[in-house]
């Protein structure tokens, strides 16, 4: 566990800022470890868990990954950056088969519950999808949004462990597997840099009121 006390959520959720500048305090590993494994144990649908996440502490390599996402220096800078993937072909290369002996060694479920999640998962996934004419999903946006759900989970965990953090979208996705040597099937959804941020200033941009993009019931109806 952390030896730093930790932030109320509510606190985090005031202070966080997207971080454009860290100095060069390391992340203890117990920290980093922490923080991961608040991702892993991110809700994921069917208990698939497409994700996967590279994490890039050397300095020589955060710096070809800065130039692959458009030179932004943070990333260079930052103690850590995470790579955070969607691997889209995980479920049928083992990952299911693994789930599912999973599911049985922790006592949830049994044969016919396991078998009928076997047919939900490969009569979803394996289906093409709706714009296709059946009934699967765009298989590169469905683990796009499970990978999403355990990065944001980490960037919240960083953040009330008293670190800063920068979550990226730009960068050129070819350019990031190659350094990283990620393999084809596998989609680069975002970066997130953590560590302590260069000076004080957290500047905030504002946010739109609730009225302006929360509706009740239907679209554009006031809640």
């Amino acid at each position: 566990m952390s030896v730093v006390p930790e932030k109320k959520f509510s606190d985090a959720l005031r202070d966080r800022r997207a971080t454009q500048s860290f100095d060069s305090t390391p992340i203890p590993d117990a920290d980093l470890k922490q923080i991961l494994q608040a991702g892993l144990e991110a809700p994921s649908g069917y208990n698939i868990q497409p994700w996967r996440f590279v994490v890039v502490r050397d300095p020589e390599q955060r710096k070809k990954l800065s130039a692959a996402a458009f030179g932004q220096p943070k990333v260079a800078e930052a103690p850590v950056v995470i790579v955070a993937c969607g691997d889209t072909q995980a479920w049928k290369n083992g990952d299911l088969d693994l789930m599912l002996k999973m599911a049985a060694e922790h006592g949830y479920g049994g044969p016919a519950e396991h078998e009928g999640a076997r047919k939900a998962v490969t009569g979803y996934l394996g289906n093409p999808p709706g714009n296709a004419g059946g009934i699967g999903p765009d298989i590169a946006v469905w683990a796009n949004r499970h990978t999403m759900i355990a990065y944001t989970t980490m960037m919240w965990a960083a953040e009330t462990m008293g670190y800063d953090t920068a979550p990226m979208e730009g960068f050129l996705e070819d350019k990031v597997k190659e350094t990283l040597g990620i393999p084809a099937g596998v989609r680069v959804v975002a970066l997130l840099a953590i560590g302590k941020r260069k000076g004080d200033k957290k500047p905030y941009g504002g946010r739109f009121p609730m009225d302006h993009t929360v509706f009740g019931d239907t679209w554009g109806k006031k809640l």
